[in-house]
């Protein structure tokens, strides 16, 4: 049953996101075409410069408004899909809430991590010279753990993988705090999607009060350089990932399956 609600998400969905994607990939083109034949070298056109302008400008509009354009979207899915009038199907069908949660996060989550390659590879072509991606990759990749990962890690391969892992549960913990807010927001007679913005803005400030205070234990407990780093790698990481993953996900499901109100 897992499978094919998460066949039906994502169904539902592919239309917009690849569309998104897409219009990534018509923008990367045309940027690409403008960087390569250096149409910012004509001083003498003022038409060719102003061409180029523009289709720079369009190309980092376009990333700014696949990503908060996916995300709108994501949400009115969710939203629209669980406790909208759509939702009085879909809770009707003998499927247990878990599955449902679990579908639709998984789904999303996929989309996301589809959407930032886009984006990644799209400025690796982009910033890459003479058609070297591959180095450019290289470079970039090396870059990003050399910034991620403490030199003083010995295992960096495990560091790697471990870092990963964190994402992933730092990705869905963001999810799941959207679908609480919204599974919440339920709660109140009127105003449903004010309160559901409220509570995410709650939420928000609470976490980050949680990690002001323990930015200062860990401070206070720093005798050696591992602690502190410890705060901003992969392990703090994955640590608040899981949590805030099953608190927000134990809301929604509690919400979902034993103060569910359509009316």
């Amino acid at each position: 049953m897992l499978g094919k609600l998460m066949k039906y998400e994502w169904k539902a969905t592919w239309k917009f996101i690849c569309l998104a994607n897409l219009m990534i990939a018509v923008m990367t083109i045309l940027a690409n075409i403008t960087v390569k034949l250096d149409f910012f070298a004509y001083d003498k056109n003022d038409m060719l410069q102003f061409i180029a302008i523009m289709v720079m400008m369009t190309y980092v509009l376009s990333m700014f408004a696949m990503v908060i354009g996916v995300a709108i979207f994501l949400v009115y899915r969710f939203y629209t899909s669980t406790y909208s009038d759509q939702g009085y199907l879909l809770h009707t069908l003998p499927v247990d809430k878990h599955h449902i949660i679990i579908a639709k996060v998984l789904v999303y989550a996929l989309w996301i991590i589809l959407c930032e390659l886009m984006i990644y590879f799209s400025i690796i072509i982009l910033m890459a010279s003479n058609g070297e991606v591959f180095e450019t990759m290289a470079d970039s990749l090396e870059g990003i753990i050399s910034l991620t990962i403490s030199d003083t890690v010995t295992i960096k391969g495990f560091a790697v993988v471990m870092s990963l892992i964190a994402f992933l549960f730092t990705l869905f913990a963001k999810l799941l705090k959207v679908t609480a807010c919204i599974s919440l927001g339920q709660l109140s007679a009127n105003h449903k999607l004010l309160f559901s913005v409220l509570y995410y803005f709650g939420i928000y400030i609470i976490q980050k009060i949680f990690s002001v205070i323990y930015l200062t234990f860990v401070m206070a407990l720093n005798k050696d350089a591992y602690r502190f780093e410890w705060y901003y790698g992969w392990e703090s990481m994955l640590l608040s990932g899981i949590i805030y993953s099953v608190v927000f996900y134990l809301i929604t499901w509690y919400v979902m399956d034993k103060r569910l109100n359509l009316e």
